[in-house]
């Protein structure tokens, strides 16, 4: 009886074909199956886990390095003092701490608590019993160079002067676009009382900017040409802060005579009001407060 051959290809095996007996082809598959199970059985026992790192070959890119993150700035905490210079403590040692100065000796120790280098700005601050306080007050010394005024006049008659816009039919329209802004393109607005009805569309608009004509400033009139005549020596504004029922202003410069900026002093606490006024504090740019007493003036 003949042989019979059979043709195995070995998958895992480099080699291409193999030719053997049928004896020979029993045997080479049981040598498989045998290899088969401890390949499986050396797959499934667990690896022993290794402590330490393993080194890094030269030609094996170094793993990434997690980000650091970047340094936060540290806020001061809420408590901690504005550091204050060495010539405003020298300033400050001048004055006494509780005295209340009369008017005229504040303003000569004001002039030995200065230590700019320019000329500045002599301030006055008040602390008053009245919140939303707001007034006007004709300083007889100038305070400084004023702002020249822009006038928004709703009338009739219309004439060319320097600084004034004529309202025309397309005004209200202009003011709700914001072609035409408070405080960009007019500063004050005059109407006379036939077209306050016609103002009443953009009130939302003036009002929040104090620019709404009224009787109590003169701005609502028949003759408009008169309240800018009389305005070109206009009186200085004032008015509380929002957030605290404080006065600011300036009464003049430094370089100026104590006289004058007395007499400023003294207007501006008359049109207030002595009794209105719990707290005054007089002071120069960037010097410590005199406390003063408004009494004296």
């Amino acid at each position: 009886m003949g042989t019979t051959k059979v043709k195995i290809i070995d998958l895992s095996s480099e080699q291409p074909e193999v030719k053997a007996s049928q004896k020979h082809a029993q045997k080479l598959a049981s040598v498989n199956k045998i290899t088969k199970e401890k390949v499986t059985k050396v797959t499934n026992e667990p690896k022993d886990i290794e402590t330490s790192e393993p080194s890094l070959s030269p030609q094996s890119p170094k793993s990434p390095q997690p980000s650091q993150p970047k340094s936060l700035k540290t806020k001061k905490p809420k408590d901690q003092k504005h550091h204050l210079g060495k010539k405003y403590k020298e300033a400050k040692a001048k004055i006494e701490k509780d005295k209340l100065y009369p008017a005229a000796e504040a303003l000569a120790l004001l002039t030995k608590t200065s230590y700019t280098k320019f000329d500045p700005a002599v301030e006055i601050h008040l602390n008053v019993n009245v919140k939303s306080l707001r007034g006007s007050v004709n300083f007889p010394h100038s305070v400084g160079p004023k702002k020249e005024k822009k006038y928004l006049v709703f009338a009739d008659k219309k004439s060319e002067i320097k600084n004034v816009i004529w309202a025309s039919a397309d005004t209200i329209s202009q003011i709700e676009s914001g072609k035409l802004k408070p405080k960009r393109d007019f500063s004050s607005v005059i109407a006379a009382p036939k077209f306050m009805p016609t103002l009443a569309k953009v009130a939302k608009i003036l009002g929040p900017a104090g620019m709404m004509p009224n009787p109590k400033s003169g701005t609502i009139t028949e003759n408009p040409l008169s309240v800018i005549d009389s305005s070109a020596a206009s009186p200085s504004q004032y008015q509380t802060d929002p957030q605290a029922p404080i006065i600011h202003t300036k009464l003049g410069k430094l370089s100026e005579k104590p006289e004058f900026l007395k007499e400023n002093l003294k207007a501006l606490v008359l049109s207030i009001g002595p009794q209105k006024i719990k707290k005054a504090t007089l002071k120069s740019t960037m010097s410590p407060g005199i406390k003063i007493d408004v009494s004296t003036l």
